[in-house]
């Protein structure tokens, strides 16, 4: 005899039937977020969006009701969803792995003058020509105090080939 349980998800007016295994596949992937959230200020949120995902693919899986979602179905939509980051700015796993901070450095590739504007546009997700647009206009009203702090990093900061290597370097 197999037991069958009713399942309420944020975000569903129907239950979902879940066999005991999927049943308990489920609660303890919760457990799991739960803790690993700890006293995130988002939990809740995290949490309740995690509900909504899980039930629009269980929706899918069984679209009338009556049908039993079994637990290696259960383990699938959970493997879809993927496990909980905390601080990775998605909560649903779907994320890029983390990245080293972005550091300051010259680019050598499409340079005009030493790389610094492309080296500060790509650290600071900035178009090239703007930043070069500040610099100029910068040292024009510093009277040239600006062209210094230019020169300085221009001698300073390493240099990168390519805006390619300085990506992989941030990985």
């Amino acid at each position: 005899m197999q037991t069958m349980i009713h399942v309420g998800l944020s975000g569903h007016a129907t239950t979902f039937l879940l066999d005991e295994d999927g049943y308990r596949s489920l609660r303890s992937y919760f457990e799991r977020a739960r803790s690993r959230l700890g006293n995130d200020p988002d939990r809740e949120e995290i949490l309740r969006d995690l509900e909504q995902s899980i039930g629009e693919k269980f929706a899918v899986l069984s679209p009338s009701d009556g049908r039993v979602i079994a637990g290696n179905e259960v383990d699938a939509v959970l493997g879809q969803v993927g496990m909980v980051n905390p601080g990775s700015g998605n909560e649903r796993g779907r994320h890029e792995p983390s990245m080293r901070p972005r550091r300051f450095c010259r680019i050598a590739q499409g340079k005009w003058i030493g790389g610094v504007c492309a080296g500060l546009a790509i650290r600071s997700d900035i178009r090239v020509d703007w930043v070069r647009t500040i610099f100029i206009l910068a040292a024009v009203f510093t009277g040239g105090t600006v062209a210094l702090v230019y020169l300085a990093l221009l001698f300073a900061l390493p240099v990168v080939q390519t805006r390619d290597e300085y990506e992989e370097m941030c990985r």
